[in-house]
């Protein structure tokens, strides 16, 4: 499957969106768009979203009222509010409320409830999933770059969101929204995988080798890097699989295949408390069994394991999962 293909099986991934680049910088567009009667609002506070049976909320400009009622709750009351796109005729907006360690001292009454994202990935539409994940990057974004990193001065918004610029005149530093590049590979080997686990997860889970990239590293080398420091393998030859945006909080994770040069563990630098080679046979063993559990289906590093799972006669990992054959 082409990575394109591949990368749309990806929770939080989307192109129903238009991000409308074009407009940012287009003040007077901007405030109409705020104030238009077919513009949504998407709500942020702690980097929770709000949500309404499995979906985010859409308040509409005539719910302004609802959006100043929860702020007057958040002791120090701050709103960033940040273009997301267009959809058709709606315009997106995401409105984050308070700051990232405030309380809400109030219940959400009838619009629905603050929810984690990873808690809800699996009940959202792919698109509701995607506005969601860039509101909660965006909003989180804002609340880390109030003051600026160069001389201290404070921040202001700019370009719909997508600048925010030190207001110090003899500053004038411009910041832009970031992104975190982390790799995660299955390294693999004739037919066995390579999945460990942490001393945190629940017992049972084990996952793909991750890490992020570091300074002055290429991804291909942080994916051999990682994979050495963690289990004491080595790669011999990677394959690029598929993205996908990570908002916990504003990642992008970039997955591999990987084949195996060497074939001992070694736990080198106590990220994990063990590391295993699995074969096929042994995964659908144990997930019938119930003692492997493996990560959600909405995440990228449960479709490496599943695309080289499911590429020989072996039956279906979700089948199994869903408890099917």
């Amino acid at each position: 499957m082409d990575p394109f293909l591949r990368s749309q099986r990806n929770a939080f991934v989307t192109h129903g969106v238009d991000r409308v680049h074009n407009r940012r910088w287009d003040d007077a567009w901007l405030a109409q768009r705020i104030d238009s009667a077919s513009t949504r609002f998407i709500v942020v506070w702690q980097d929770q979203i709000l949500l309404d049976d499995h979906a985010p909320v859409h308040l509409s400009p005539a719910s302004g009222a609802e959006v100043e009622r929860l702020m007057r709750q958040c002791p120090n009351a701050s709103r960033d509010i940040v273009l997301l796109g267009c959809g058709g005729e709606t315009t997106y907006f995401a409105v984050g409320i308070g700051e990232a360690c405030e309380p809400l001292e109030t219940d959400t009454g009838e619009l629905g409830q603050f929810l984690d994202l990873r808690t809800a990935a699996l009940q959202l539409d792919p698109e509701e999933g995607a506005l969601a994940a860039q509101a909660k990057a965006m909003v989180h974004w804002h609340r880390q770059h109030r003051y600026c990193g160069r001389c201290g001065g404070p921040t202001q918004s700019e370009e719909g969101g997508y600048l925010r610029r030190c207001t110090e005149g003899t500053c004038g530093q411009a910041h832009f929204p970031r992104v975190d590049p982390a790799i995660i590979v299955l390294v693999t080997h004739d037919d066995h995988c390579l999945l460990g686990r942490q001393p945190h997860w629940p017992p049972g889970r084990y996952s793909n080798v991750a890490g992020f990239a570091e300074p002055g590293e290429s991804l291909e080398t942080a994916v051999a890097r990682e994979v050495w420091e963690e289990t004491g393998i080595k790669i011999k030859s990677l394959r690029y699989h598929s993205s996908q945006p990570w908002p916990f909080p504003q990642s992008l994770m970039v997955g591999f295949l990987a084949e195996a040069e060497t074939l001992e563990i070694t736990l080198k630098d106590g990220e994990l408390e063990d590391a295993r080679w699995f074969s096929r046979e042994m995964i659908r063993q144990e997930l019938e069994n119930g003692t492997l559990g493996l990560p959600s289906p909405y995440s990228i590093s449960f479709h490496l394991i599943e695309d080289w799972f499911d590429v020989e006669d072996n039956g279906c990992l979700q089948a199994l999962l869903d408890g099917g054959a």
